[in-house]
């Protein structure tokens, strides 16, 4: 029986995912069609519900093509709410200091959920479940990942430096081992997409539309007979499209600009506060006391974070954070200026469930671009100062044009690291490469990615739980607990014989030069046998309704 009989019930872009995949039952084997896929479907029409489908379908199948199914996401928090959602499944997890009943740090259970920083080092050698030995079994999960099809979730986020270097690096390497994937994002961009089929094979674009030929403007593309089915050059790759007309019901948004930061007068039912830093959220909670507001950011305790109740808020302040993974709606929202992703992934938690037929978007001309690209951020303002872009599908809705066209005019393309990618080739296709290669190449680029965490916690952590997750280039702002020109710290101490079955929490002390510094000594293991965890700090720095505050 085809695959996708089995998902009748299931969202039209995504059983035609499974209808072009084509699975059949073989002699033994299922048998797939050897496709790699890009979807652009709305925000909140359910990119993940396709990994969950098929880890399902998985259960009761083998294919010729894959065994399992490897989900990557960019936060751990996203993983652990993927998790969720999988209950029922034979599903396990690999991210930093998961919980050990769940944890499979060679990927060979059939449905893993994972972050970008762990896929990639299990696929450059660093083998994570093995981390004090050189050789290992690092070909343990590579052979997980050369039986997978994996599916890369949010895949935008990792479209700068290091990060886009490292996936661009990864795609080429599995296309050339055979190993089928899927990318998939919300806010589709020519140039990241172009640059992912130029480093692949057979892949097609699968979009959600309301009309036929949205998703192919401004794109070389000829129609191959069938409505919605196009041949596109990328430069020298071809590719196909395959539209899905499936008529999406989103709100209109309309956009108005503010330039001062009372939002006390904007506050409408239901509101979201987005801003784009850490202190800058506490600030505005700090105002805003009396209206009994709930803040979410990247700096509190897991068990913290995890104790607010968004459902329960009326009024939200936020960074980041909620722009993935965070599953809630909004009457009204109020965001920092941001560029054109950043502002669409927000806007998917306004009106999410299509509570009301429109909805008011006021974006804050705050004049700070940190984090952002000034030119990315000043051509998103520009762009919607007329407000006849759509913010709430790519091929656009209400008579204005989507916000795909827009981000295909205004984001630049980002740049890879030759040489970062050369080595990393190396190491993928050279049997004669260990681990030691990687660690060299990690101490010149810290990581494979753009983020480097660390861990910090005011007390001895019991569980993940315990732990504050903070950016390690800004280490030197963070209020550590110190004697002298030592921090204190706490390491996962191993066993003599390196099980990581039964690993005990220690106190300790490090010393460490500056962040880059840090980033080395936080993959080292000592001669003791303990792995650097986090960093002590002064615990009046702390607040559970506010997070950690800088010094």
């Amino acid at each position: 029986m085809p695959l996708s009989k089995d998902f009748t019930h299931l969202r039209e872009g995504i059983r035609k995912v499974l209808e072009l995949m084509d699975c059949k039952d073989g002699n033994g084997f299922t048998e797939c069609r050897d496709l790699n896929f890009i979807l652009n479907f709305p925000t909140g029409y359910g990119k993940t519900t396709l990994s969950i489908e098929l880890a399902k379908w998985l259960s009761t199948h083998s294919t010729s093509n894959f065994s399992r199914l490897i989900h990557v996401v960019p936060t751990r928090s996203l993983v652990e709410d993927i998790a969720k959602r999988s209950a029922s499944l034979k599903y396990a997890v690999q991210y930093s200091f998961a919980p050990s009943e769940l944890r499979s740090p060679n990927f060979l259970a059939r449905f893993v959920i994972t972050t970008y920083d762990s896929f990639l080092l299990n696929l450059y050698k660093a083998s994570v479940g093995e981390p004090f030995s050189v050789h290992g079994h690092y070909d343990l999960p590579r052979f997980s990942i050369y039986t997978s099809l994996v599916h890369f979730d949010e895949f935008h986020l990792m479209n700068e430096g290091n990060s886009w270097t490292s996936l661009i690096g990864a795609i080429n390497h599995l296309s050339k081992t055979g190993v089928n994937f899927v990318l998939s994002s919300a806010t589709p961009n020519r140039g990241l997409e172009e640059e992912v089929i130029n480093n692949a094979k057979d892949v097609v674009k699968v979009s959600v539309v309301r009309n036929y030929g949205d998703s192919v403007k401004n794109r070389e593309c000829r129609g191959l007979g069938e409505e919605g089915e196009y041949e596109c050059n990328a430069g020298k790759a071809k590719y196909k499209v395959v539209e899905v007309k499936d008529e999406v019901k989103v709100p209109d948004i309309d956009v108005t600009f503010i330039d001062q930061g009372d939002f006390s007068k904007y506050i409408d039912g239901r509101t979201v506060i987005v801003v784009n830093t850490v202190d800058k959220a506490i600030s505005i909670y700090e105002k805003l006391r009396d209206l009994n507001p709930c803040l979410i950011h990247s700096r509190f305790k897991v068990s913290d974070r995890k104790k607010i109740d968004l459902d329960e808020c009326q009024l939200i302040i936020s960074t980041q954070v909620i722009e993935v993974g965070v599953d809630m709606s909004s009457d009204v929202m109020i965001t920092e200026q941001a560029p054109l992703p950043s502002i669409v992934q927000r806007v998917g938690r306004l009106l999410r469930r299509n509570e009301k037929e429109g909805g008011k978007l006021y974006i804050w001309t705050s004049g700070d671009y940190a984090p952002y690209d000034k030119s990315e951020v000043d051509s998103t303002l520009n762009a919607l100062k007329g407000n006849d872009v759509c913010l709430k599908d790519p091929y656009g809705c209400y008579g204005k044009k989507g916000y795909a066209e827009v981000m295909d005019n205004i984001m630049t393309k980002p740049e890879i690291n030759r040489r970062l990618f050369e080595e990393l080739d190396k190491i993928s296709i050279n049997p004669f490469l260990t681990r030691k290669d990687l660690d060299y190449l990690l101490d010149k680029y810290c990581t494979l990615t753009n983020s480097f965490i660390i861990n910090l916690a005011v007390d001895k952590p019991d569980s993940q739980e315990d732990l504050i997750p903070f950016n390690g280039e800004m280490v030197d702002k963070a209020p550590l607990e110190r004697e002298g020109n030592k921090v204190l710290a706490f390491f996962e101490k191993y066993g003599s014989d390196g099980s990581t079955d039964k690993v005990e929490v220690v106190e300790g002390y490090i010393e460490f030069r500056d962040w880059k510094d840090l980033c080395r000594k936080y993959r080292k293991v000592t001669y003791d046998r303990k792995i650097l965890l986090g960093l002590k700090v002064k615990r009046e720095y702390y607040d559970s309704k506010k997070g950690l505050r800088l010094k």
